[in-house]
């Protein structure tokens, strides 16, 4: 993908999932450093174009065996909606200020992969999948790293592993974070035990809207532990982990389903109806209205062809997005909410 198909939220092919798998979406970063070499934060202009340079390198070494071919773009010239729009979608950290000349975005053709360099560590090998892959996201990504090394020295500690800029993730380097929806868990007040087996097992569970609430049963899953672990061991616990939630979740939703199916269902129809025509929407609304929306499409209410209904919902939510697409600023809430409707609309219009 290029990166103007994904500032204007062109779908990725890997967003496409089963209408019943909870697991949205997973997003991997691998982070390397260059041996020898200081973190992009504390580099000289002069320093920092030699480590691009070779960065650089490392790439089209990467390209030429067979890996790409990853486009390069610059970062330089990003205003503030598209740094904005590119952390929403994972492609850049939160903070965006140490973009400069020196920082690049790899991007590969159907946008499942990506290389980012120079910002807060040298490399950091992103990878991104729908549903239940996570295995197999790892292996990819980590086929890249694998690669780079070929021709440029890590930072690495015998005792400590990877280094890092973050000290969280010293270590195995790698940040993992997943999207669930698990409206099954939620109506079967689960979600508590669930985060307490997750924290046992290195992962933490946590609300995606940033508060607990039931009607938004949208969870982050992301990975705590970096020091003292294996990659391939820890992906592993990982994809049996979201595997057993997948299971269960089917069963908790499907006992849900048919003990309380009027009522899902009308509120089902109801949402349907409200994005269908309603004229300002927040993006808290939007969150709990598409959610039900997944709902319609697991039961077989609302139809999703491409298996992308949802997504085409979820990635008009934020206000970055939202503000990107309709120029709007995004404190000015009346015309955001306006235009939020209007894009959700559009999704719907044929159905």
């Amino acid at each position: 993908m290029t990166l103007q198909e994904i500032l204007g939220n062109e779908l990725p092919r890997w967003a496409q999932i089963s209408k019943d798998d909870p697991v949205i979406f997973t997003r991997l970063a691998l982070f390397r450093n260059i041996k020898s070499t200081r973190f992009p934060s504390m580099l000289q202009g002069s320093e920092k174009a030699k480590a691009a340079g070779k960065l650089d390198e490392a790439v089209r070494y990467i390209n030429d065996h067979g890996f790409g071919p990853f486009i390069p773009y610059g970062m330089e010239s990003l205003n503030e909606e598209e740094r904005n729009v590119l952390s929403e979608k994972g492609f850049l950290p939160e903070e965006g200020r140490l973009l400069d000349g020196n920082s690049r975005l790899y991007l590969n053709e159907d946008g499942s992969l990506a290389i980012r360099t120079n910002v807060h560590d040298h490399l950091a090998f992103l990878g991104f999948s729908g549903g239940n892959t996570v295995f197999s996201l790892w292996k990819r990504t980590a086929r890249l790293a694998d690669e780079a090394s070929d021709i440029l020295d890590y930072a690495f500690d015998k005792e400590f592993g990877y280094l890092t800029a973050s000290p969280q993730f010293t270590g195995s380097g790698m940040k993992m974070v997943s999207l669930l929806f698990l409206p099954g868990f939620a109506l079967h007040d689960k979600i508590g035990s669930l985060s307490e087996f997750l924290e046992l097992r290195g992962f933490h569970l946590s609300p995606a809207a940033g508060k607990a609430d039931g009607r938004l049963p949208f969870y982050l899953l992301e990975n705590t532990r970096s020091l003292g672990i294996r990659e391939v061991d820890y992906v592993s616990e990982l994809d049996k982990i979201l595997q057993e939630i997948t299971e269960e979740e089917k069963k908790l939703w499907k006992d849900t389903f048919q003990s309380s199916e009027e009522e899902l269902r009308d509120r089902i129809w109801r949402a349907l109806g409200t994005l269908k025509y309603a004229r300002r929407m927040t993006r808290e609304e939007a969150l709990y209205l598409s959610g039900l929306i997944r709902m319609g499409i697991n039961a077989d209410m609302i139809p999703d062809e491409d298996g992308l209904t949802f997504y085409r919902l979820y990635s008009l939510i934020p206000d970055s997005q939202v503000a990107l697409i309709s120029h709007t600023a995004p404190d000015d809430r009346t015309a955001m909410e306006k235009w939020r409707s209007a894009l959700l609309r559009d999704v719907l219009k044929n159905l």
